[in-house]
């Protein structure tokens, strides 16, 4: 079934609390100022049974200017809205902001009601309604039904039911599919239950027992006694008002604007790019860098208005995208509505639409961000997604793609088979699964590590290839955006992948060359291989050790290094420590000999060692320290065993 609500708008005093009170048979003024002031000044609730078997809450707002803001929390929840309008009144200021409001949030649908029928003659009736149609033309509510109404008569309510009836079917259902949203509009505590939150669920279902986080503040949750209209639910779905118990939080740690939200689930932001209209009704126009007051959901952020595209100002009347720059943070996803007022004199102005929740901070007089603004406001999945991979420049997931889209799964889904059948998209193959990017970022990248590789190897022509750490950290400094050049190695590796696919690059004892190319040795490296080779082989157990060899043969740590691990690779050479290599065979051999002494003798000292190899303490020492890691021997005291003596 459909869940929706249904949102008060109007003028003060024009009869909004007795009309839902007349359809619903609750008074949502709660508040003893309420009673005492005869006005509505915080959100009231109530719900609503309509003739064609749906249930609707609704979300009763006050009229008051004095307490737009909220009216502002409670309107970005609406579905559809009740215009209320006094006939002994007409068309008031706030009628008209209400209005403005209703329409910059993308509301849908609605009904226009006509109250106090009973205090005005017919000919007022008519004026009225002309004024109602008036003040609608260009809106989202032109043409809407007009229902005159009398909440002490009784008149005209069965008829404005039927056209609530008839709007609600118009209404487009919210999506409970996936995680959820509540923005809080409420906290208050329960005596032996604790603190208990309501809202209206945004997106998504909650059920009780599930986690949830508190944001923007990050706070860790656990949802208990799911109610929808006082009654406890198995599971709550979009569109429906909810209040939840929050055990372990106290009323000071939350407050309404924060966001209640499966975890997980969209991070808080200070910034975001956006659509921005600003009204015909605006006192001035909108310079560059204004401080405003941005309203979303049931939060009032104060921000400032960066004018993208070197503007600066805005008319009255017109739209232009923006990046708001937010003083505290907000739970933002794309798409999403929002209002802004002036800082003083505090009056609506305009609002709009959220276009990337978390953006790259762009400069004033910054033109190709107008292009890219211009395709998020298309809204194409596609377009969307292209523009997604553009920006990161790396291969992603299709997990990863739908966070920065903050668009449906399904739909980003279908956009990747589009783009795939299309050519337009490929994908290479990740750790976890499938990663995708467009064929000419794959192209770019698989040259930078091709070029990469080459300038590692001609720079360290004597290294068999170039270590996969090292040309992740240098591929991540050339491809990866932004402070932190850190390229994932999932995604790496997946690169590496398609690179040796293609036939550009491979991987041979760990090291990454160009395809078909090799180490590059000259004529004097050849030499120096096999000086280097003669000094250890006729050193027997007691060959010049590392530095020692170094300075008989002229090389440097590294030159000498790669000369080493060429010898090792061959298999000429054997390595005890990093200081210490033995001809090819000698570590057998020392094997050999020990394990034959301790089957005699039990115990080996390191000058039982020293005396059996005609080597020195300094040979001896690191040769049984080997033999302990290799678990030939094992050390007890000052003598060494066998490995597997003592042992089962």
């Amino acid at each position: 079934m459909k869940n929706f609500i249904i949102g008060t708008a109007g003028h003060i005093d024009h009869g909004k609390t007795e009309l839902v009170k007349a359809l619903t048979g609750t008074d949502t003024d709660r508040l003893k100022e309420e009673k005492e002031r005869g006005i509505s000044i915080e959100l009231g609730f109530a719900e609503l049974k309509l003739p064609n078997g749906t249930t609707a809450g609704v979300v009763d707002v006050p009229g008051h200017e004095h307490f737009v803001k909220n009216m502002l929390a409670g309107a970005t929840g609406f579905d559809m809205v009740l215009l209320v309008v006094a006939a002994d009144d007409g068309v008031m200021p706030q009628t008209v902001e209400h209005l403005a409001i209703v329409d910059l949030l993308g509301v849908s649908d609605g009904v226009v009601a006509i109250t106090k029928a009973d205090l005005v003659e017919e000919d007022m009736l008519e004026l009225v309604r002309e004024d109602v149609g008036e003040a609608l033309r260009g809106t989202v509510l032109e043409g809407a039904e007009v229902v005159v109404t009398s909440s002490r008569t009784g008149e005209g309510l069965d008829e404005l039911l039927q056209a609530l009836s008839r709007a609600a079917e118009r209404v487009r259902a919210r999506d409970s599919e996936g995680p959820f949203r509540l923005p809080v509009d409420r906290v208050f505590t329960l005596r032996g239950i604790g603190t208990v939150v309501t809202g209206t669920l945004w997106e998504g279902s909650v059920a009780d027992g599930e986690e949830a986080v508190v944001q923007p503040r990050g706070k860790p949750v656990r949802v208990r006694n799911v109610q929808v209209h006082g009654e406890e639910v198995e599971r709550a779905y979009a569109g429906q008002r909810v209040a939840m118990n929050l055990p372990g939080i106290s009323k000071e740690e939350i407050a309404r604007g924060d966001v209640i939200v499966s975890p997980g689930h969209l991070r808080p932001t200070l910034m975001a790019d956006a659509s921005l209209h600003l009204l015909h009704s605006a006192p001035q126009p909108l310079r560059n860098r204004a401080r405003v007051r941005f309203h979303h959901g049931t939060s009032e952020i104060m921000a400032r208005v960066v004018l993208l595209g070197g503007r600066e100002e805005l008319p009255p009347g017109e739209s232009h995208p923006v990046q708001l720059r937010l003083e505290r943070p907000a739970v933002l996803r794309y798409g999403d509505r929002f209002i802004i007022r002036s800082y003083s004199p505090i009056t609506t102005i305009g609002g709009g639409r959220i276009l990337d929740s978390h953006p790259r901070k762009h400069r004033h007089h910054q033109m190709e961000v107008l292009e890219e603004l211009e395709v998020r406001g298309r809204g194409d999945p596609a377009e969307l997604l292209l523009l997604a991979l553009e920006e990161r420049g790396l291969p992603m997931s299709l997990a990863a793609l739908v966070e920065r889209l903050e668009l449906k799964p399904g739909d980003v889904e279908g956009a990747v088979r589009e783009l795939v059948a299309q050519g337009r998209l490929v994908e290479i193959t990740g750790e976890s699964g499938p990663l995708y990017l467009s064929p000419s970022l794959l192209s770019d990248l698989l040259d930078t590590m091709v070029r990469l590789v080459e300038e590692l190897h001609a720079a360290n022509p004597l290294k068999a290839g170039v270590e996969k750490e090292v040309l992740r950290q240098r591929l991540g400094e050339r491809v990866v955006k932004g402070r932190n050049s850190q390229l994932p190695a999932e995604e790496f590796l997946a690169l590496l992948r398609a690179a040796e696919k293609e036939s550009r690059l491979e991987t041979e004892g760990g090291k990454i060359r160009v395809k078909g190319k090799g180490r590059a040795l000259g004529e004097r490296e050849r030499a120096l291989l096999e000086d280097l080779n003669a000094l250890i082989r006729e050193g027997g157990f007691s060959p010049p050790l590392f530095k020692e060899l170094g300075e008989r043969l002229g090389l440097d740590r590294n030159r000498l290094r790669d000369l080493l691990n060429i010898l090792l690779e061959e298999g000429r050479i054997e390595q005890v420590n990093p200081e210490y290599y033995l001809a090819a065979g000698k570590l057998a051999e020392a094997e050999e000999k020990v394990l034959a002494f301790l089957a005699e003798r039990e115990r080996l000292s390191v000058a039982d060692l020293r005396d059996m190899l005609g080597a020195s303490r300094k040979y001896a020492i690191p040769l049984l320290e080997y033999m302990d890691r290799k678990r030939i021997t094992r050390r007890e005291g000052d003598f060494r065993v066998s490995f597997k003596s003592g042992r089962g």
